[in-house]
């Protein structure tokens, strides 16, 4: 059970499981009534995948200094995640078929931008000090994913619901924050966001972002127990323990239970199916 445990972290699975549960819960606004669109939450799940899986692959021919143990799982199986990355694309193009139009066009836009990003990060960026910029601008592009498929539907979204949107934005930019800064005591020079703002700064931006969900929480989504209440603590509590993290450093250092907690935070909407 460990080693498929590991083999499902290591493969990323964690994340794009993430990715679909948050993906959900924001298709049932407002009321928790909506009606998620299935092909679209899988095409979703498959694109995080081959992000991830290409980040890796492409990160092991241009980076190939002081691999993380998840970039020399890749590079050791670099020909079957190289099979895998083709089956899916495949199975990617299919669902195209099968998703509703709008937010087709939409995946369209987002994966122009993204092929574009991959371009000039990889091809310009790769040897400078912009190297964390990496970071902010994926926690954008995962944003725009993970919640522009459940809101590019609708004719107007209001305003409880831009407020959750920009809480889940700022969780996943701890998130990132969170991971420089554990990846900074064992990598010296990772060229990530820690390196430019440095770890006690790093520090207090994760808990000043954690201040501002918990201050939106109170503000906007204490006063009931509808669907958008039971989202709005949700998010808050995700905030909270991505918050709390580096106070425990030797703790969460120790066999990466850091990278377990942080994409372990994106699996907690499941949480709400069962209120």
């Amino acid at each position: 059970m460990k080693k498929i445990l590991q083999y499902f972290n290591l493969l990323s699975l964690n994340v794009v499981l993430g990715a679909v549960l948050s993906s959900y819960m924001f298709w049932l606004l407002p009321d928790g009534s909506g009606i998620p669109d299935i092909p679209s939450l899988i095409l979703l799940g498959l694109t995080t995948w081959i992000i991830y899986i290409l980040d890796r692959l492409l990160d092991i021919k241009v980076y190939p200094e002081n691999p993380s143990t998840r970039h020399k799982f890749h590079a050791e199986h670099q020909y079957n995640l190289s099979v895998l990355l083709v089956v899916l694309s495949i199975v990617a193009g299919v669902l195209c078929f099968f998703i509703p139009r709008a937010v087709f066009y939409y995946g369209c836009v987002l994966s122009i931008a993204l092929v574009m990003y991959f371009f000039v990060l990889n091809k310009f960026l790769k040897n400078t000090k912009m190297q964390w910029l990496k970071e902010p601008t994926t926690a954008i592009c995962y944003c725009l994913a993970v919640i522009g498929i459940a809101y590019v539907q609708h004719s107007s979204i209001n305003l409880s619901g831009w407020f959750l949107a920009f809480m889940f934005f700022i969780i996943a930019s701890q998130n990132l924050l969170v991971f420089s800064y554990f990846e900074s005591f064992s990598k010296k020079a990772s060229d990530n966001t820690v390196d430019f703002f440095g770890q006690k700064t790093t520090v207090r931006i994760i808990r000043i972002l954690g201040f501002i969900v918990l201050f939106l929480a109170i503000s906007f989504f204490s006063n009931g127990w509808d669907y958008i209440h039971k989202l709005g603590l949700l998010l808050a509590i995700m905030s909270q323990i991505l918050s709390f993290m580096p106070a425990k450093q030797k703790f969460f250092l120790e066999q990466d239970r850091y990278r377990w907690v942080g994409d372990g935070v994106f699996i907690l909407p499941v949480v709400l199916l069962l209120l």
